[in-house]
């Protein structure tokens, strides 16, 4: 089976046609300038030496090095193996937690990269499922579609970092959102899913769990509720981790809270086996090396497998070497022939070094270059495609945003939507495009571009400023690398390098009005950054000194309090003991008259009983 690589590049061999017709006009020409000499055999027989036929031998030779040479760049390939099949597997998206606690080092080196590297060996296990990355902290971006493309799954794998999402938390929630939403794109949100296949499609959720937000469950509820099953491998200690960072002079130091405590991050097991349990599917704690991987390849090889795609395997091999040797063979035959009729050692060019290294060179170098260049090259034509589709994408959601209406906006978040597919897409490829050269500029500087697109300005300046750095840059090139550097980090509000960026591109190209705009645009908001900075400081100086006079004020006044109240206090027990004394005397004053008037009765019944007494006495006298 014979195909050609770039059909597109045999339209060159139309050109042919065109050569004969230009050859047979100067053939005429030059007859006719023999006769204006003369008389043509006369002629002819003063330069006997002469052929016709070798003149059209010569370029014979030169069509067909010409043909050979356009059949070489089409690459003709020869298919060595062919077979129909279906392909069976499953839907596999993973969320990959990439907050700073997964920077904690209770798992060497780290809980990132040790998640990092059980992944990329988990995949060279997989046969026939399609993966996709989701990477989240406090919010979740798609970092690799759906796909069966395993190499391209694995680079962007081994590219996570904790810089990829710029807003830090752990937002469980929102990362299984995307994770759904990708393996089912052919609806609009996920209620309206239900008719999608159930039974082959898995999320699997790598974190520490330490969730900052309440909303984890009731999203696997609705994941689970659209058939898809949600599997949870926990990472991290149970007992705690500091979580380290690097300070600027290079030290490393662990992170603390707003009070100055030192940071701990535990592994929250209880909410990923929530998760797992409300995503009918399984939680493993991560305790070795492979982090549960070997168990989790078990459970999911217990998931029917379904037909995913019909599928053609069919490998190529690449023929171009064999018309390029032709077509070299044919210029070394061309480049040693005269227009002569004797065949002379003279006749032959063997040492016209010159001539035979403006064909050797080329073809050398045309040689040398490797399949994988030419598929780089292909990879960067596909994104470049993505990518325009993207933009013109955002132009008509732009257009039907400026109309107005609720149509209008749903139509336009849509179009929104898939120029953010497409932008990830070229991202993709430009990654693939730049696996064989680290330092191809073109690659990297459209991946920035299309990474700056996404919203991923911290990676996007990460690149532009790798290609303003490159020393064989074109001055052009070098100015638009400064310049989309600064604008990346204008929108992370670094205006003090974005300002340096931006005097960088215009050393390379002073009269870019763009780049003059954008300077001064960031000095205007670097001077209204500092003065906001220094309101804020002022503000924050007067409510310290507010806040302490106004302690100073109600210490006083709390002084001021306890003595009046010790006073009162003081009164207070005054009066009780003053109390106390006159109510002695008057206790004393009654029991005083008290007594005198026992006193008063008693004597009374003395003298009434001594009256009895003499009465008695009188009586007995007159008996």
């Amino acid at each position: 089976m014979l195909r050609f690589e770039n059909e597109y590049m045999l339209y060159g061999l139309l050109l042919i046609p065109f050569f004969v017709i230009l050859y047979l006009y100067i053939q005429i020409k030059q007859k006719k300038a023999l006769k204006s000499f003369g008389d043509i055999h006369l002629i002819k027989g003063l330069m006997p030496d002469v052929s016709q036929g070798m003149k059209l031998v010569k370029f014979i030779l030169l069509c067909l090095a010409f043909g050979c040479l356009v059949l070489a760049i089409a690459n003709p390939q020869i298919g060595s193996k062919v077979e129909k099949g279906k392909r069976k597997g499953i839907d596999i998206m993973f969320c990959l937690d990439v907050s700073n606690s997964m920077l904690a080092r209770d798992l060497p080196p780290n809980r990132l990269d040790a998640a990092k590297s059980a992944l990329l060996s988990f995949i060279d296990k997989l046969k026939g499922d399609r993966i996709g990355l989701v990477v989240f902290a406090g919010k979740s971006f798609v970092q690799l579609p759906i796909t069966s493309d395993y190499a391209a799954a694995k680079t962007f794998i081994s590219n996570v970092s904790t810089r990829s999402v710029s807003e830090q938390g752990t937002d469980i929630a929102s990362a299984l959102d995307k994770a759904a939403a990708s393996m089912l794109p052919s609806m609009q949100g996920l209620q309206a899913k239900l008719s999608e296949k159930k039974t082959n499609k898995v999320i699997v959720l790598i974190s520490d769990g330490e969730d900052h937000s309440d909303e984890a469950l009731d999203m696997t509820h609705t994941v689970a509720q659209n058939g898809v099953r949600v599997y949870t491998i926990g990472i991290g200690s149970r007992m705690g981790e500091p979580i380290p960072e690097r300070t600027s002079g290079g030290k490393i130091q662990y992170k603390k809270d707003k009070e100055g405590n030192t940071v701990i991050t535990r592994l929250n097991e209880k909410i990923l086996q929530d998760i797992a349990v409300a995503g009918k599917g399984t939680y493993v704690y991560a305790a070795n090396a492979n982090l549960g991987f070997d168990v989790l390849f078990k459970e999911l090889d217990k998931i029917e497998k379904t037909e995913l795609e019909e599928v053609v395997f069919t490998a190529y091999s690449n023929k171009y070497y064999i018309p390029l040797w032709i077509a070299l063979i044919l210029l070394l035959i061309e480049v040693c022939l005269y227009n002569k009729k004797l065949i002379r050692l003279s006749h032959f060019s063997w040492l016209n070094v010159n001539k035979l290294s403006l064909i050797l060179i080329p073809f050398f170098a045309f040689h040398s270059l490797s399949a994988q260049t030419r598929e780089d090259l292909k990879n960067l034509r596909h994104g470049n495609t993505y990518y325009n589709q993207g933009e013109k994408y955002d132009k008509q959601a732009a257009e039907l945003q400026k109309k107005g209406g609720e149509v209008n906006n749903r139509n336009s978040i849509g179009k929104k939507q898939e120029a953010q597919k497409m932008y990830e897409n070229a991202s993709t490829y430009y990654l693939k495009s730049n696996e064989s050269n680290k330092d191809y500029y073109k690659s990297l500087f459209n991946l920035g571009t299309s990474l700056y697109k996404q919203g991923k300005y911290e990676d996007a300046a990460e690149n532009f400023d790798r290609v303003a750095n490159m020393n064989t840059l074109s001055k052009n090139d070098k100015a638009k690398a400064y310049h989309n550097l600064g604008n990346s980090l204008l929108k992370q509000k670094k205006y003090k390098e974005s300002i340096d960026a931006y005097k960088n591109a215009l050393k390379a190209n002073p009269s870019d009005m763009n780049t003059k705009y954008n300077l001064e645009y960031a000095k205007r908001m670097m001077a209204a950054q500092m003065q906001q900075q220094q309101q804020q400081q002022q503000n924050k100086q007067q409510q310290q000194d507010k806040q302490q006079q106004q302690d100073k004020n109600n210490q006083q006044d709390k002084n001021n309090q306890n003595q009046k109240q010790d006073q009162q206090d003081k009164n207070q027990k005054q009066k009780e003991e003053q109390q106390q004394q006159n109510q002695k005397q008057k206790d004393a004053k009654r029991q005083l008259d008290a007594l005198q008037q026992n006193e008063k009765r008693t004597q009374e019944k003395v003298k009434e009983a001594e009256m009895q007494k003499i009465k008695t006495v009188k009586q007995e006298k007159d008996w």
